[in-house]
């Protein structure tokens, strides 16, 4: 019983490993192209200026290139109240502001002014080959991110873990740390369910996960115990 357990142990990192190199298969072949990135700051507060209206200057000079295409948004940013006051380039980076950044809208997606503009207000990814030179993501893009600079995983989701606290932590900090070691970053409740349920391993006490730094290494999430003796050190 307990050789048959250890075996399907086993097999079950095995598979978790060859999932992994399957998905970041793509990008083995591909040479990452050096990319200068334009320095986006970590996303403000608050946003320079004495009054409100200095501050909504400030949020419009951030995002202005970007309406210049993306004419249609439910809010500024990402939150209702109008009290948060941030541009698109505080969370996501990329160019609002350079003149080759504004596009036309009334031209048209596909448009050859339109695509010139997007290539320099969009931040470009090392592998464009390995993302198909398209906006949509290709399948199982999550660890080929791995392979990708921070500044484009920034901007394609700011909300990923990896650059979370760049976009959001000035904010959220305490909210990231926390979900830093949640089942919403690791996962473990797919592998820990998946291997409980299978027999593999006999309690629900979670030990499999699935998380990345900024640099694209395998995540050791701390306790609260580790994080507060650190902090002590």
């Amino acid at each position: 019983m307990m050789t048959r357990k250890l075996f399907a142990f086993l097999a079950f990192v095995l598979m978790g490993a060859s999932f992994a190199a399957s998905i970041v298969y793509a990008a083995e072949g591909e040479k990452p192209v050096k990319i200068e990135y334009r320095f986006s700051p970590p996303a403000p507060r608050e946003q320079p200026g004495a009054t409100f209206e200095e501050r909504e200057a400030a949020v419009l000079a951030k995002s202005k290139g970007c309406y210049s295409c993306h004419i249609q948004t439910d809010a500024p940013s990402m939150h209702a109240t109008p009290a948060v006051q941030l541009g698109c380039v505080d969370c996501h980076g990329g160019d609002a502001e350079s003149p080759a950044a504004f596009g036309n809208a009334k031209l048209g997606y596909d448009n050859p002014y339109n695509l010139a503009a997007k290539k320099v207000a969009h931040t470009q990814p090392t592998l464009p080959d390995s993302w198909g030179h398209s906006p949509a993501n290709p399948k199982r893009s999550y660890t080929l991110l791995n392979k990708e600079s921070p500044e484009f995983i920034r901007f394609v989701n700011p909300s990923d873990y990896r650059v979370a606290r760049e976009a959001c932590g000035a904010c959220h900090l305490e909210v990231i740390e926390a979900t830093e070691r949640s089942l919403m970053s690791t996962g473990a409740m797919l592998w820990g369910g998946a291997a409980y349920n299978n027999g593999i391993i006999p309690y629900k006490n979670y030990i499999f996960g699935e998380a990345y730094t900024r640099s694209g290494e395998p995540a050791l999430p701390a306790v609260a115990d580790d994080v507060d003796e650190r902090r002590r050190l």
